[in-house]
């Protein structure tokens, strides 16, 4: 990427982010599909390597989730079922926690372990028993499916894994310009995006690829992310998160100390203070009782006064408020859309959404690399779109009426030889040479 960039000469200070979900090649399973299905796979992993331990293990057990057949049976379970069918599943997985939990060649195992996972996420356990958990009960970072452990849920995009895309972006629509993936980096589905934007703007620092503005979704503009992106030089143009409520303060005339000087009716507090990064505002009660925004205002009525209350953080989350409202921000922002193109085209090329490949270190691996396929693919748009445009001036400039131009005064240089006219000789010889030295440099 880094030697693309250099090539084309493409233009680094400006980026956008985004993040696209991937799906492993693992089968959508149920929770009576995550037990039976780890369940399964301890039992044969312990036939396999430890049969004595095998052979301690109950008939029923054995019988219902060893064959390929038997287990077939957990995924036709009628929804009326469903309840009991979970809870006897839940009582084997158990069982078999208990029955080699002090087994140290057991507990290496990584079914054993992948059993222990299940029972943690999916039960309440006690001493004598385990219980499924309610739905809502189950955190979105446990087992999808026992092929692929790494995979996660996320309840806007489902199971599997996500990657933070980041891209060059230009602004200018004349000239054909590369724009670069500069950054890749795949993680479970269930993680925010909040957490993804510092580590990206780390990733390309170290790949000398600094951007000096990243647009980006709400998500990942908190306050917390633009304070730190300020410290590294680079500006976050990102709308804020939350109802119009937070930025009511934005209303306010706020001097350059943070302090409330007149509300918006033009009332002035009765007292402000500052106590290390909160401040607050008194007014009068009787003012604010018959203000007809106190529908909207942040003022809340005490015992004497009306309060306002406010941190630093508020303060600057009215300021970006206030700051989506004009055009300059309209006008930035406007290209954060153009990454949902290049999520589309990461798709139809590659693939990337539909993957052949289980495991977080094979998922990133194969992601990565079909984003350098992304990469190539551009480069050589653009390579043949600028020798497109090469080829079109030097045509332009050899245009039939150019061309009748050249051939006259080719008429005019030779009709002199032939008419003994040979001072008018220069003055052609000139010309041609003009035109060698106009071609030669520009193509």
């Amino acid at each position: 990427t880094g030697k693309l960039a250099d090539v084309f000469g493409v233009d680094t200070t400006k980026q956008r982010l985004d993040s696209v979900h991937i799906k492993s090649n693992m089968q959508k399973l149920g929770r009576i599909r995550i037990f039976s299905e780890t369940i399964h796979g301890f039992l044969v992993n312990l036939k396999r390597n430890h049969e004595p331990y095998f052979a301690t293990v109950d008939d029923a057990i054995t019988q219902k989730y060893l064959s390929e057949k038997s287990i077939g049976c957990f995924s036709r379970v009628k929804p009326s079922e469903s309840s009991k069918t979970l809870d006897a599943v839940s009582t084997d997985l158990y069982s078999l926690v208990i029955q080699f939990e002090n087994v140290p060649e057991i507990c290496n195992m990584n079914t054993y372990k992948l059993l222990k996972r299940v029972l943690t996420e999916q039960c309440i356990v006690t001493e004598k028993s385990a219980t499924p958990k309610a739905p809502k009960e189950i955190s979105s970072d446990s087992l999808q499916n026992p092929s692929d452990p790494d995979a996660t849920y996320s309840g806007h995009k489902g199971q599997g894994f996500q990657a933070q895309i980041m891209e060059t972006y230009s602004e200018d629509k004349k000239e054909t310009v590369l724009n670069l993936i500069t950054h890749v980096e795949v993680e479970p589905s269930h993680n925010s995006d909040a957490h993804a934007l510092i580590p990206a703007i780390e990733s390309v620092k170290e790949q000398k690829m600094m951007p000096k503005v990243v647009l980006a979704d709400s998500l990942y503009g908190s306050d917390e992310n633009t304070e730190k992106a300020d410290e590294m030089a680079v500006e976050i143009v990102s709308p804020v998160m939350g109802g119009a409520k937070d930025g009511a303060l934005q209303a306010f005339c706020v001097s350059e100390n943070g302090r409330i000087a007149p509300c918006p009716q033009g009332h002035i507090p009765v007292k402000t203070r500052k106590r290390e990064n909160r401040y607050g505002a008194t007014f009068n009660s009787q003012c604010c009782l018959g203000c007809p925004m106190k529908d909207s205002c942040p003022a809340k009525q005490g015992k004497k006064y009306h309060y306002v209350n406010y941190t630093d953080k508020d303060l600057r989350i009215s300021k970006r408020r206030a700051y989506e409202q004009t055009p300059e921000f309209k006008n930035k922002y406007r290209y954060r859309s153009g990454v949902e193109a290049t999520m589309s085209q990461y798709d139809r090329r590659t693939g990337v959404k539909r993957l052949r490949v289980r495991g977080l270190k094979a998922v990133r691996y194969c992601a990565t690399l079909k984003a350098t396929a992304v990469n190539i693919f551009r480069a050589a748009v653009v390579r043949a779109a600028r020798g497109r445009a090469d080829r079109g001036k030097l045509h332009t400039y050899f245009s039939p009426s150019r061309i009748s131009k050249i051939l006259k005064e080719l008429f005019g240089f030779i009709k002199p030889i032939f008419s003994n006219e040979l001072y008018m000789i220069p003055k052609y010889y000139s010309f041609l040479a003009v035109e060698y030295f106009v071609v030669s440099s520009r193509f």
